[in-house]
């Protein structure tokens, strides 16, 4: 009896599970490359800092170096009451160059509780741009990317997502990172290109401010994710267009976590959504995959006390491996990049204990950024 109702339910949701990466495959088939246009608003990147002197030099000398006119584009550095010489470097910064900007909020806010999205609401506050750009300050931008996220914004546009992917390293689990991290984008990507934006990364998006402020910015219930609350509102309230800038030029490089201690926290961290989406199917639809996820697990457990479950956790196994491996090559080559296949298949083992784990302590953790506890 629990042997055929496991099976069942893994019948059912690996079916499902099938669908929803085969209308990621079609989806990243829609995406179209944006063409050059005259026309530059004005825009304001806004990056949140929070203890980030080793790297904040080299996020601002990229940011600087952008291939869109100087004087239509400000860069505001949000610090986040940073404890060591990030203040210092970005006044530095913006002696030398005029749309360079330093917002501090160490003594508005709270040095214990605090979220990256309070302190981009600070930043798109003061801005002076019509288009706010926001990117991490870990971050490497390239010299077109704000030229080319600005293209995408005709006229119904109100929301532009882009690539990010971890820089390159010669350990091996970072090479399992990027190609997790390589899942992700690919699958943010392609469900955008599908009409059904669920998830985006926050170190490349662009949106008009006066959508923004239509969606109530990130809301009441703010946490590290709530750049797609954030998108997911706009989208239910037909507020403007979502679209994913696929171009290999937008891509923005980024620190990979390089422990596996550390890629945990942060896959846990952006886990802890707990629900807060208006348009209610897309709750339904991580449910549905999570299931997936779940009874494939437990079939797994359940080997030893039933083992005819083997061959269709092979079978299954396999199924999952072919339609994400397609997936994801064709992710990689949209943003040229490589899928490994002796990596992908240790990643692919890794998969669903990972999910299950990582998902299921999000739910249940606090959520910290930065060393701050982020009021739920």
């Amino acid at each position: 009896m629990i042997e055929s109702i496991v099976l069942g339910l893994l019948i059912i949701f690996t079916m499902y599970y099938i669908y929803f990466v085969t209308r990621i495959r079609i989806g990243l088939l829609s995406l179209q490359a944006a063409p050059s246009t005259n026309i530059q608003p004005m825009v304001t990147i806004i990056v949140a800092a929070r203890n980030e002197d080793i790297s904040i030099a080299q996020c601002l000398q990229a940011l600087i170096r952008q291939t869109y006119s100087a004087h239509k584009y400000e860069i505001i550095i949000v610090d986040d009451g940073s404890t060591d010489t990030t203040a210092s470097i970005v006044k530095s910064f913006s002696q030398r160059y005029p749309n360079i900007r330093l917002l501090s909020l160490s003594t508005e806010i709270d040095q214990d509780t605090g979220s990256k999205p309070l302190a981009i609401s600070k930043g798109i506050a003061l801005a002076l741009g019509e288009i706010i750009l926001t990117t991490d300050a870990d971050c490497i931008v390239p010299p077109k990317w704000v030229e080319i996220m600005i293209n995408h914004f005709k006229e119904d546009v109100a929301f532009v997502a882009g690539p990010v992917s971890e820089q390159s390293s010669t350990s091996f689990f970072s090479k399992l990172e990027q190609m997790e991290f390589l899942g992700l984008i690919t699958t943010a990507a392609g469900l955008i290109g599908s009409g059904k934006p669920i998830i985006c990364n926050g170190a490349n998006l662009a949106y008009r401010k006066n959508a923004f402020i239509s969606a109530d910015g990130f809301g009441h219930n703010a946490s590290s994710n709530d750049d797609e609350s954030l998108m997911n509102r706009i989208a239910k309230r037909n507020i403007g267009r979502i679209v994913f800038a696929p171009e290999s030029d937008a891509v923005i490089t980024t620190r990979s976590s390089n422990t596996v201690a550390s890629f945990l926290r942060q896959r846990i961290r952006w886990a802890n959504k707990r629900g807060r989406y208006e348009d209610k199917s897309i709750l339904f639809i991580l449910v549905s995959l999570y299931l997936f996820f779940l009874s494939f697990g437990l079939t797994v457990l359940l080997i030893p006390l039933y083992p005819r479950l083997l061959l269709p956790v092979i079978l299954v196994f396999g199924i999952k491996a072919i339609v994400d491996y397609f997936t994801l090559r064709s992710g990689a080559r949209l943003f040229l990049q490589h899928v490994q296949i002796p990596h992908f298949l240790i990643a692919e083992l890794l998969h669903v204990p990972y999910i299950v784990i990582a998902s299921a302590i999000g739910q249940l953790s606090t959520l910290q950024w930065k060393g701050r506890l982020i009021r739920q």
